[in-house]
């Protein structure tokens, strides 16, 4: 089976369904995530640690494909600057994590989120760089939004297909530097933008249970 041939259409509805009966698992993180991570992501998070969500929005594309929205930061931001995004961000005082999700989603992509619709969430991720408790939340739409980006928080948005995602092809160990240090890290190679660290991880996870779902509904061989 080709992965032209496999018929995703149902994805939304069996993501609903896995992800309202799975609990978290940290460890599926655990083969996306850096090199000198050491573990770290994996918590517990510091008393100290702010509250964030991002989101995974399924979106339709060409030929019937899921694509999901990822942002570029703008190199001059403080926090992941210059590094590729789940649209997200801090939690407000009393916020659920899909209000938040919504709320950063609509202000970073300049768009609607009304059209988003819940199918679940991630495991929570410890991003010990900004000191940040993220919970990943999934949604689905019929519709592609017209977008109109924050230019302070998204120097550019690229598109994610679920088959990309799916494709060992899209998968590779990047060399990267920070300051004296220098380190590999499993990430996903997307147009000519590497993707690496907690966006990375997270799709990674988002990755596993796909293909879990896929194996459970026999549609495997085109990516084992």
């Amino acid at each position: 089976m080709s992965i032209e041939s496999t018929d995703l259409s149902l994805l939304p509805d069996w993501l609903r369904r896995e992800l309202a009966a799975r609990a978290p698992d940290r460890s599926m993180h655990c083969g996306y995530a850096p090199r000198y991570a050491y573990g770290r992501h994996r918590g517990p998070a510091l008393r100290s640690a702010h509250r964030a969500a991002v989101m995974i929005s399924l979106l339709p594309g060409k030929s019937g494909q899921w694509q999901i929205p990822l942002t570029l930061r703008p190199s001059q931001m403080a926090d992941h600057g210059g590094q590729i995004s789940l649209p997200g961000g801090r939690s407000e005082s009393g916020e659920s994590d899909w209000r938040t999700a919504c709320r950063e989603y609509g202000e970073e992509l300049g768009c609607s989120t009304e059209y988003l619709q819940p199918l679940g969430q991630l495991s929570p991720l410890y991003v010990f760089a900004s000191k940040h408790s993220v919970t990943p939340m999934v949604s689905v739409s019929s519709l592609k939004p017209k977008i109109h980006p924050n230019p302070d928080e998204v120097a550019e948005v690229i598109y994610l297909s679920v088959d990309q995602l799916l494709s060992d092809e899209c998968m590779r160990i990047g060399t990267l530097r920070r300051g004296n240090s220098e380190f590999d890290a499993p990430g996903f190679q997307v147009d000519m933008h590497f993707v690496w660290g907690a966006t990375a991880m997270i799709l990674g996870e988002f990755r596993e249970i796909i293909r879990r779902i896929l194996r459970t509904n026999n549609t495997e061989p085109w990516f084992m």
